[in-house]
Order: structure tokens, then C-alpha cells, then sequence
């Protein structure tokens, strides 16, 4: 029987990689794992012609091994930006990514010295039973970042660097929530964590950057979910009902920049390839063995969620 696990990485297609990692690691005190160029079978997996080349850069915050962010520096290839100039409620990739932090209003502040721009200032969000500062800024390659300091229930951040949790949660922009929902629920197997609503009662400043006069117009909706049920990594699908922005679905994946593609680890991946063709699942990327450092060699394949998300599910290879 297999085992869906957690979401490993986030894979991240940057232009510049130093100016990222320099963000991450000097800025925020994650540490490096390693850099790595990419082999010739993922770059085969991504369907990449063999004279393109990739230089990779795995980071974690604070060692913790999943929800990690692999920066990809790609050459040799012609790019877009996946979600290109991209307001919240454009469908398509992977909208965000959600990093904890001490104290929203310093590191707003902070952000903006360092040449960042935020949808709003600073909110105070009740999504019972949470109660949290939450604010959505505009960094590198066209990417938007959560940074969330939670009040209700209180949450303590053990460690004192300025980014301390991983990529804990992230945001898919969807067409049809009910069609994603089916999707990762009863194709995939993944879990149901909550659902949620927003709708502002009067106009008002909003953490979308919607137009005050449209803010009580506009409905989110949004399903959380995880593949092992727990809540170390998770990910929200969200439809905006009242508003509707441009469709991203066919330029998030390799080598397009920004957030490009989930990896997912399985224990007994071929039990699990097995049932998804048995439940009729497309297959993107069908079940091979590929080298992904510093795991070595795994076996992995890749399915594209109805809002064209690239997900890749892999297990180690024990033999190496």
C-alpha cells in the first residue's frame, strides 16, 4: 500500500539566483543545503531540449527538511514569467508561497527598504477560530510571498532568525473550486484540513488589493489541503467569486519563472502510480528513475492539476 508524505520542495525558477538566495539565506537565515547542476534525466523530465543548462540551489529554514524552497537558475532556454505582472485572483500556477514571521509590521518595513512592495499594509485577519496579521508582498521573477504572524491561537517561533518556519503553506488560484476539489480529493487522495469564506461587510482597504468599492462584491472561498493529512506543509485552493483577472495555467511550468512545481515524496510510488491510472488519472510525466541531488537517484512522475500546477511525486531509490 503506498503512503502520500509531505511536500518536500517548492521548486522556484529564478532570474538572478544570488539575489534570491541572498534574500533567503543573508536576509531571512535559512541555511544551504547544497547547489547542484542539473542532470541530464530532469532535464529530460522536464521536457528541456539537452543543451539547456540548470544550476539548482536547495534551502531550508532553520534545517527543517521539508517545505523547502529549490532555487533554479536556467540557461540556454527562452523563459516567460508564469504569473507576469499578476494580481491575486489570476488563475493558474502556484499563486504564493506562506512564510511565519515574528512580527508583521518590522518586517513589512524591512521589505520595503529592500525594495519590496506590498498589495496593503498590514491587516488584522479573523478566520475563526485565527486570528492573524497577515500581509502579501511583491518580490523577485513576479512572486508574491504571505508573511503571517499569528495571534489566535498563540503561536511561538522557536528560532530567531527573521524568516523562521519553512514554506509551511502556499495559494493555487483556481477556476472551479468544486473542480479542484474533486481533483486532489478524489483523484489524488489528499486530505480536507478546512474550508473557509472572506467577504468584506463595506468597503474597505483588503489584503488582495482589491479596489475598496469592489471589496464587499468579491467572495474567496478556499479549501485547505495536505497529502498526508497533517499540517507541517499544506496548500489552499481559492476562487474569487465577483472578479475574475487572466489565466496563468499554461506557463506554469519549467523553465518559466517563478513558483514552478511542487515535489511531493510517496512511499511505494508504483502502488500509487498504479491507482492513479486505475482512478484514470492524466499522467504528465510518466513513472522513471531520475537523479535529483543530494537525494541521488529516485523514481518520480508528474500529474498537472486543472489549473495546469505541476506536481511531482517522487520516493528515494533505497539502493543508493
Amino acid at each position: 500500500m503506498f503512503r502520500l508524505k509531505r511536500i518536500l520542495e517548492v521548486l522556484y525558477s529564478v532570474g538572478n539566483l544570488e539575489k534570491v538566495k541572498h534574500f533567503f539565506c543573508d536576509y531571512g537565515g535559512w541555511n544551504q543545503v547544497g547547489t547542484f547542476l542539473s542532470q541530464d534525466t530532469m532535464l529530460d523530465f522536464w521536457q528541456l531540449e539537452s543543451s539547456t543548462q540548470a544550476k539548482e540551489c536547495l534551502i531550508q529554514s532553520d534545517f527543517h527538511p521539508t517545505g523547502q524552497l529549490r532555487l533554479v537558475k536556467f540557461e540556454n532556454v527562452s523563459q516567460r514569467y508564469i504569473r507576469s505582472s499578476q494580481q491575486p485572483w489570476d488563475t493558474g500556477g502556484i499563486m504564493d508561497i506562506n512564510l511565519r514571521v515574528h512580527e508583521v509590521e518590522n518586517t513589512f518595513e524591512e521589505l520595503r527598504e529592500l525594495g519590496w512592495h506590498g498589495l496593503s499594509d498590514p491587516l488584522l485577519q479573523t478566520m475563526d477560530p485565527f486570528q492573524l496579521y497577515d500581509i502579501l508582498m511583491k518580490g523577485f521573477d513576479d512572486t508574491i510571498i504571505a508573511f503571517t504572524h499569528r495571534l489566535k491561537p498563540p503561536l511561538t517561533l522557536p528560532s530567531p532568525i527573521k524568516l523562521p518556519t519553512h514554506v509551511y503553506n502556499s495559494s493555487l488560484v483556481v477556476k472551479s473550486l468544486k473542480e479542484s476539489k474533486a481533483f486532489f480529493v478524489d483523484q489524488l487522495g489528499c486530505k480536507l484540513l478546512d474550508a473557509y469564506e472572506v467577504k468584506k461587510q463595506e468597503p474597505q482597504e483588503n489584503m488582495f488589493g482589491l479596489p475598496f468599492n469592489l471589496a464587499n462584491q468579491v467572495t474567496c472561498k478556499a479549501n485547505i489541503f495536505s497529502f498526508d493529512g497533517e499540517r507541517d506543509t499544506f496548500f489552499q485552493v481559492i476562487e474569487f467569486q465577483g472578479v475574475s483577472g487572466k489565466d496563468f495555467s499554461k506557463e506554469a511550468r519549467p523553465p518559466n519563472r517563478g513558483f514552478m512545481t511542487y515535489r511531493v515524496e510517496v512511499e511505494n510510488i508504483q502502488c500509487y502510480y498504479d491507482f492513479l491510472l486505475q482512478k484514470e488519472v492524466q499522467i504528465f510525466q510518466s513513472l522513471r528513475k531520475i537523479t535529483i541531488e543530494p537525494y541521488g537517484r529516485v523514481f518520480a512522475f508528474a500529474v498537472l492539476s486543472p489549473d495546469g500546477v505541476w506536481i511531482t511525486f517522487l520516493e528515494k531509490d533505497s539502493k543508493t
